[in-house]
Parts: C-alpha cells; structure tokens; sequence
C-alpha cells in the first residue's frame, strides 16, 4: 500500500460498521460514507474482470484504484467534511496516458441523508463544471477542455451480493450522469458505482456492461504519482 496508509486507523474508521455488514442502517442520523468507499486492507488486491487495487493514504485524505495491473493507470477520489471529490481519472479506455480532472468534482456527500433510497437518493447537479484535459504530455488539450455538466445520485441498498468472495452487503449505489446542455433531450448513458460496506468498490455498469473486481488475491502493486498530471 501507499505510504500514509494505516490498516488500524482504517479498521477504526471501519469498526462499527463491519461487525454485521449486512444489519439494515439506523434511520435517524446521516450515514458516512468512508466505511463503504474504504474497504478492509485483507480484501485487496481483488480480480474478476480486471485487476484492481485500492490504496488509500489518509494523510491526503485519498483513495485511489489502480487498475489493470499498471502503476500508471488509476483514479483518485479525495474527501473532506462535506463532499467526497473525483480528483483524477488516469486509466482511461484503450491504455492511454492521457488523463482528466473536474473543476468542481463533487462526487458524493460525506454524510449521506438518513433514509436515502433508490426512490428518493441523494442528489447533485452541476452545471457550471469544466473537464481539464491532459494530454499524454501532461499539456491542458483546449479541444477537449470544455463545460462538462453531471449530475449524481446515491443511496443505499440493504443488501446485494457481492459475490462469493465479498459475500451479501450492505452497498452505496452512485450514480454518475454527464448529459450535454446542447442537446438536453439526447439520451444518456449513466454509470453506476457499487460500494460493499466494509468492502469498497467491487462493481461498475453502464449500458448492461458490467465491470466486477470482486476475487480478492493479486500482486500488490502501488501507482506511479508521478504521471498524475496537476497533481494536488
């Protein structure tokens, strides 16, 4: 794992919620979010369609995944007391050393409403955010750099399996939609993120694909910073 990353703090940030990983969630206060995006260090690295690994350093207040067993290829989400951000995306389709970052890039609430459902989740619009392109050269493309509006929603599942090695968990559901101001009635394809309590990320979807790194087992790989581009 990454320097920085400590297995008994995240254990304590961990503890009570992954006694019982799948006990319906208290309805009364705001839920964090850290015990679903932050998975047990003995769960990773995981397979399944492709390598993963997560590498949290809470002194930056980070976690990224590398993917597909490239050091250089992965991304980053950062977080503080009221939103959880995407700070980078370096693992682009086709292994390209190209990369991205968001203006605004809140992606989650730290704290998620308590009763937040597939029927009522939580949600954001952000119509006023810019992707910041970066060329394999780490030069800002102005071609690709534009207004990039998404909107988010996210809640909670009580209970979805995971699969064999993950088991049935309780899981935070976000879903990411870009969409074009120009053309507001195109359709769209959104992408949906699943996070295992106690577990982290172990699905992705998007147009009936889906993306599982749910196996645990792999090398430990760690990613190479420096290729981040802009790197806060």
């Amino acid at each position: 794992m990454a320097s920085g990353f400590s297995r008994t703090l995240i254990i304590t940030i961990l503890a009570s919620a992954c006694s019982h990983p799948a006990a319906p969630t208290p309805s009364s206060a705001p839920i964090d979010v850290l015990p679903y995006l932050l998975g047990d260090a003995a769960l990773w690295p995981r397979g399944g369609s492709h390598y993963q690994n997560q590498i949290v350093d809470l002194a930056r207040r980070e976690v990224c995944w590398l993917k597909y067993g490239n050091p250089r290829r992965f991304e980053c989400w950062r977080w503080d007391d009221q939103y959880i951000y995407h700070a980078v995306d370096h693992a682009l389709d086709g292994d390209s050393n190209e990369s991205y970052h968001f203006s605004d890039g809140r992606w989650l609430p730290r704290y998620l409403p308590a009763g937040a459902s597939a029927m009522a989740p939580w949600t954001i619009d952000l119509p006023d955010n810019q992707i910041v392109w970066y060329d394999a050269a780490c030069n800002v493309d102005p071609a690709r750099s534009r207004g990039f509006p998404y909107r988010q929603r996210a809640w909670l599942e009580p209970r979805v399996d995971a699969g064999s090695d993950l088991g049935a968990r309780q899981t935070l559901m976000l879903q990411y939609e870009p969409y074009d101001p120009a053309a507001p009635a195109a359709a769209t394809l959104p992408e949906r993120y699943y996070f295992g309590l106690g577990a982290g990320w172990y699905e992705w979807e998007r147009a009936g694909f889906i993306d599982l790194f749910n196996r645990v087992g792999g090398p430990q790989i760690s990613m190479n910073r420096s290729v981040w581009c802009g790197a806060p």
